[in-house]
Formats: C-alpha cells, sequence, structure tokens
C-alpha cells in the first residue's frame, strides 16, 4: 500500500535480490503451504513452526535470524502531510518506536542504545505504541533510566500492548511514567498553539484491555489535528468515520517476525492479520492512513527474518487545505 499523497519515504532495507538469493542457497526443504494461513495459534505451535521454517533455511541463515537481524535497525524516513497540523508544528519530527519485549532477547543495555540512536535524531515528539515488555516487568526496571535519556520538546507519549497486560499492568504503566511517558489510556494530550491544535490520542489495548474512543476524544476540537496511537493496527477497521484521525500509528504484528519470499509473513498475531507493516488506508471507507511498524524487539521466539527491527523517522507538513 502506498503512503498518502504528499508523503515520501526513504528506506535504509537489504535488498529483496539479496534475500531471494539467501533463501535460495539455504533452503533445500521445501516450507509447507499451510504456513501461509494467518490464524491465532498457540505459543507452543508457533515456536514449533517457526523453529521448522528457520531450519529449513539451514545453519546459516538461522544464525543470520538470530544474532544478525534481530539486532540490524532499520531506520526509516517519512516526510508525511497531514490535514489541519498547526503551520507553527510543520516540519516538526515525530519518533515512532514499538514492541521492545524486554526479557525476550532484549534487555536494559538493548534500551539504552535504543535511546542514543534516537536522540540522535533530535525529535520534536516520540510515541511508543506498545509492549515494552515481553511478560514480566521487572526487565524494565533497569530500562528506565535508557527512557528517562530520550527527550522531546513537545513531549513522550505510551500506550499499553497486550504483553504488557501478561503480569503486572499497573507496574508496567509506572515505570513508564517514571521514564518521562505520559501513559495515554483511553485519553489524549492536546498541543496549543494560536493556529491550532495537535491532539494526540491513546486508547487501551485491544486484546486485553477496554478501548474507549468516545471517552479518548471527547473534549478534543474538530479543527484540531488528530493522530491516534493504537497496539493492534487492525482495530483502525472498528473506528467510525466520524472521529476524523488523520493518522493512527500502531505496532503489535513485527512485520511478522519471519517473511519469506513471495510469501510475506509465515504468522501474524490476532489484531494484525490484515495490516501488518507499513502503510495502509483502513477504516470502513478507507479514509484512515495508517502507519505499522515493525517493532524493536521479537516475540515467542528471539528470530527475525527478512523483517528488520524498525524505528520510524516522520517529518510532519500541513497538507495544503
Amino acid at each position: 500500500m502506498q503512503p498518502p499523497e504528499g508523503s515520501r519515504i526513504q528506506r535504509r532495507n537489504f535488498s529483496l535480490n539479496a534475500y531471494c538469493s539467501l533463501y535460495t542457497f539455504y533452503n533445500p526443504i521445501r516450507i509447507p503451504f499451510y504456513f501461509k494461513h494467518r490464524y491465532e495459534i498457540t505459543r507452543r505451535q508457533f515456536l514449533k513452526r517457526g523453529t521448522l521454517v528457520v531450519a529449513s533455511l539451514g545453519l546459516g541463515t538461522a544464525g543470520y535470524s538470530w544474532l544478525g537481524e534481530p539486532n540490524w535497525l532499520d531506520k526509516v524516513y517519512i516526510d508525511l502531510a497531514l490535514p489541519q497540523l498547526p503551520p507553527s508544528l510543520n516540519g516538526m519530527k515525530l519518533i515512532q518506536f514499538s514492541d521492545v519485549h524486554l526479557g525476550m532477547g532484549k534487555e536494559a543495555a538493548d534500551l539504552e542504545k535504543l535511546a542514543d540512536i534516537i536522540m540522535a535524531e533530535k525529535p520534536d515528539m516520540i510515541c511508543f505504541t506498545g509492549d515494552m515488555v515481553d511478560d514480566d516487568p521487572n526487565p524494565l526496571r533497569a530500562g528506565v533510566g535508557a527512557l528517562q535519556k530520550m527527550s522531546a520538546p513537545l513531549g513522550k507519549f505510551a500506550v499499553l500492548g497486550n504483553h504488557d497486560y501478561l503480569n503486572d499492568v499497573l507496574l508496567v504503566s509506572e515505570m513508564m511514567e517514571q521514564g518521562g511517558f505520559t501513559m495515554l489510556t483511553n485519553e489524549n494530550i492536546q498541543i496549543k498553539r494560536p493556529d491550532g491544535t495537535l491532539a494526540i490520542i491513546g486508547l487501551d489495548d485491544q486484546l486485553l484491555g477496554k478501548p474507549n474512543v468516545n471517552k479518548a476524544t471527547s473534549d478534543i476540537a474538530e479543527d484540531a489535528c488528530r493522530i491516534l496511537l493504537m497496539h493492534e493496527p487492525d482495530y483502525a477497521d472498528k473506528i467510525p468515520i466520524n472521529f476524523g484521525f488523520h493518522l493512527q500509528l500502531s505496532g503489535h504484528s513485527h512485520g511478522g517476525q519471519i517473511r519469506l519470499p513471495w510469501f510475506g509473513a509465515v504468522i501474524t498475531p490476532r489484531g494484525s492479520r490484515k495490516y501488518i507493516m507499513g502503510w495502509y488506508q483502513a477504516g470502513p471507507q478507507r479514509q484512515l492512513p495508517l502507519y505499522v511498524n515493525r517493532g524493536i524487539g521479537t516475540s515467542q521466539v528471539p528470530i527475525r527474518l527478512m523483517c528488520r527491527p524498525e524505528l520510524t523517522i516522520f517529518t510532519l507538513r500541513r497538507a495544503d487545505q
């Protein structure tokens, strides 16, 4: 899916030809067709099937998917035109990151490195779209300092993901706030300027929380520019058109985490079966621009294949009215 009109993307990706060469060289076993079906599976099934896919690709690719690609960050730069963005905020830089999954192959030291990379981009705003921990919140204790290192003059905002709920969601929220992030759970924050308003709206997790769009938007003026943070991307199709969001930022899918040439994502979780990575026109009337970030960490198994971790750097510009 192409980005909204007037937008531009710069990627630093490994070429598809190179991936296909790896696939051809390391794939002595044909991958079963049934992997293409994207249905809800158990952790045991994911581990079994993900391991089978990687093993079938050969030892070299298995090592790359475990030790190489999960640590090979893809910085994606996007120029995005938004209606109703206050002219005084024209050119602002918004950085999105998602799905760190501390405790599953990522630790506080990795979050420190990420903080340095984010700060080198000099963001005006930082948005995190859920799943800071994999399940146990304790690995985040050592990462609070890294969150505090991230700073942005227009604020740092976050929403909860389904994995944040698995153990102690209140503790996760508390430590995120200690790190300087404003947690938006069916809430909004409004950046008001004399020439307009930018509203950042955050919804509760779709799978384990209770998202409430009416509550989250009750006090926002009609002429405000509205950016929605929601962990699960497929929720975009449940939002009535009258809420007038100009952009939804999501994560959750990890881009599939394991992808194959001409095949795509081997498995995607519930909540991202339709929208998996990159740009989409979503919503009941395809009116809502949706961007799905591939995430930083991994879940279920600490591997990635043809699906590098992602940091998204948006430069927002006011669209011509």
